[in-house]
């Protein structure tokens, strides 16, 4: 085989988050968002946002002390996003790899069809030169480790009028990701698009990696999660294609193989279901220390911290947190139960973990919305998301929201802008938020990527829920 990755090391992100055991998730992502003008186009946007995408899985839906795992991660983006500097990390990130480990490695950015009838990727850097997938691929395939997993959303056109849409299913990401990335060995390849098509996408993301993110939190073997993103990307593509009049092939993404599940171990096994079931098992009986937790992303610390209350019982009044807990075989509700009696370590720990989500930005939910005409009009209304221009989303907890408070919501990050809304209602409230400057020439924000990547997916919620709430 052709050498492909050597040469020095060039990385953006190298970090790790360490657990009991020897077995490791190892995560190498390649965003080329930095391709000069010319070949940047509408694509330099829509990688940042499968960026957004991909990182959110890693820092959201993995349990590292639960799932018993290392979790490492490298990420090459940027004007770091050369040939050369993405062999020099692979180069380094190879050798760490063990033989329990899962790898999973995404790349996002251009690619070239040299010859159809052959149909071969290759995969352009943002010095456009190129790697081949197909050596790539070999690489990894030939790992020594228990899962390979390749994701490539390249070779892509980016039509102004496209909305990528997905289903209104509902999604349990916590332990679906469990079953993907631990319960399956062997070789997991899947490209955006058949050998010899173009790929679609917006600048909210490729189609590929929007769908396929969204198909992981609803299923748990990675052939169901593939036939939903290809019938899904396939469908999309061909709708949007005819409603714009525009000539081209819809995008049907391709697998060149899925990986076997590991049908020995299901949820009966003890091991698997404590891994699942438990953001931290031994929260009531060890206290925790700030410096464990940092690593978490907001969703799974809050849910650390009010796993705490639900052994008790506790009856949680938010929706998100009913859904949640109500899917755990070990919660039973106590109806009107708020005065749980708490241990030392319990107490010390909730502090502890509230105290961490606040550094971060949190917390990940603030209490019940206060909507505009409720609760009198001089008290200050609690943000419902007060990291959302900062950090991302997550599905799980939007499509949980009515659509009032998914329109404040959505509000809430124009409002940081100054945004000058026409609304009386909207007007009114956000001018009881001490932080909220109005300003009447700022009708047009610059939104950040997690911004627009936040606003996308409230909009999406807000479209399966029948439309924004008119104020």
């Amino acid at each position: 085989m052709i050498r492909v990755f050597s040469s020095v090391v060039s990385l953006l992100l190298l970090s790790t988050v360490t657990a009991e055991a020897g077995r490791s998730i190892r995560v190498f992502s390649v965003f080329c968002n930095a391709y000069p003008e010319e070949a940047g186009g509408g694509i330099n946007a829509g990688v940042a946002s499968d960026q957004v995408i991909v990182n959110h899985i890693f820092s959201e839906y993995v349990s590292p002390v639960a799932w018993g795992v290392e979790v490492h991660r490298v990420e090459v983006q940027g004007q770091k996003a050369t040939k050369s500097g993405i062999e020099a990390a692979w180069t380094t990130f190879r050798q760490e790899i063990g033989p329990d480990d899962t790898v999973y490695v995404h790349f996002s950015g251009h690619g070239v069809i040299r010859d159809r009838a052959s149909g071969e990727q290759w995969l352009q850097t943002c010095d456009l030169t190129e790697i081949s997938r197909n050596d790539w691929a070999g690489e990894i395939g030939a790992l020594p480790c228990r899962l390979k997993v390749l994701i490539t959303d390249c070779c892509s056109s980016y039509p102004d009028e496209f909305i990528v849409a997905e289903g209104n299913e509902p999604v349990i990401p916590w332990k679906n990701v469990y079953y993907l990335l631990l319960k399956h060995r062997g070789f997991v390849n899947i490209t955006a698009a058949s050998p010899g098509q173009a790929a679609y996408g917006t600048d909210s993301g490729g189609f590929l990696t929007i769908n396929l993110e969204s198909d992981m939190q609803r299923f748990r073997t990675w052939s169901e999660v593939f036939a939903s993103t290809q019938s899904r990307v396939l469908n999309e593509s061909t709708e949007q294609l005819r409603g714009a009049g525009m000539e081209g092939e819809p995008q049907k993404p391709f697998a060149y193989s899925l990986g076997t599940p590991m049908l020995e171990l299901d949820e009966t096994d003890g091991a698997v279901a404590a891994s699942l079931e438990y953001i931290f098992e031994d929260s009531a009986s060890r206290r925790y220390v700030g410096d464990e937790l940092y690593d978490y992303g907001l969703e799974q610390l809050y849910l650390a911290r009010n796993e705490i209350f639900a052994r008790h019982g506790y009856d949680f009044s938010s929706a998100f947190l009913r859904e949640y807990f109500g899917s755990l075989s070990w919660y039973r509700r106590r109806p009107g139960f708020k005065d749980p009696k708490l241990s030392a370590i319990e107490n010390a720990n909730v502090g502890t973990i509230l105290a961490v989500e606040k550094e971060m930005g949190g917390p990940y939910l603030g209490g019940k919305a206060v909507l505009p005409g409720e609760g009198g009009s001089a008290a200050e209304p609690p943000d419902i998301f007060p990291y959302s221009s900062e950090r991302t989303l997550s599905r799980s907890v939007v499509q949980t929201l009515t659509r009032p408070e998914l329109s404040i919501a959505r509000n809430e990050i124009f409002a940081r802008h100054g945004f000058p809304f026409s609304s009386k209602a909207l007007r009114d409230y956000f001018g009881r938020k001490s932080w909220y400057v109005r300003d009447k020439s700022a009708r047009d924000p610059v939104f950040n990527t997690v911004e627009k990547h936040n606003i996308w997916l409230i909009e999406k919620i807000e479209r399966i829920q029948g439309g924004a709430y008119k104020w």
